[in-house]
């Protein structure tokens, strides 16, 4: 019979975050890990697996949290086209941010580029992020604020992979401008797609 957690997996996964995040998969071990959550390395294994089962976690934990942030902004009350600028414009807050950090997603898809289940873990992110761009593109259609010639769908898969670049880029240092002025090219596509308030 198996023995009963004995620690908190949630907490523990959020630890592993911050862990994984500042020194890759490669270079955390195990040692590391066990130390850092607070958990014997048994426990480690009979809960993840291996390293890689943490990480496997460790990124379905990071990329939820981080997208869930980003839809609860689109989903908000108000204007769609005016949430959709707050979620873009909040991606200039990677220039504050430790460069060493980064987008942990980002990273992983130059780290594991050949591993199928890091990849498909990040497909199914990276596809939760685009539909929700998408349906917040096509609410402001809707509401009269995007033009109707404009293509949701391609607008959104611009803006998610602008998202994902911006966060491997905030791992260079002195990367603040380049995100500076992504961001601002952005904001001008979105304003080039809206109906202006003469069209109204």
């Amino acid at each position: 019979m198996a023995r009963p957690r004995t620690f908190d997996r949630n907490e523990a996964l959020e630890r592993a975050v911050a862990l994984f995040q500042v020194h890759g998969f490669e270079h955390t071990k195990v040692p590391d890990i066990v130390e850092s959550l607070g958990i014997c390395r048994q426990s480690l294994y009979n809960e993840f697996g291996d390293k890689r089962g943490l990480y496997l976690a460790v990124l379905e934990r990071y990329g939820q949290r981080e997208i869930d942030n980003k839809l609860a902004l689109l989903q908000s009350p108000g204007s769609p086209l005016q949430n959709l600028l707050t979620v873009i414009r909040g991606w200039a807050a990677l220039a504050s941010q430790c460069p060493a950090d980064g987008c942990l997603t980002a990273a992983a898809l130059v780290e594991h580029r050949d591993d199928a289940g890091v990849l498909a873990v990040v497909e199914a992110q990276v596809d939760r992020l685009e539909a929700g761009f998408a349906q917040a593109l096509r609410a402001a259609q809707a509401a009269g604020e995007l033009r109707a010639s404009v293509d949701p769908q391609r607008i959104a898969r611009s803006l998610t992979n602008s998202c994902y670049g911006l966060g491997l880029l905030s791992r260079l240092p002195g990367s603040a401008a380049r995100i500076g002025d992504s961001v601002a090219a952005m904001i001008a596509m979105i304003d080039a797609a809206a109906v202006s308030g003469s069209e109204r």
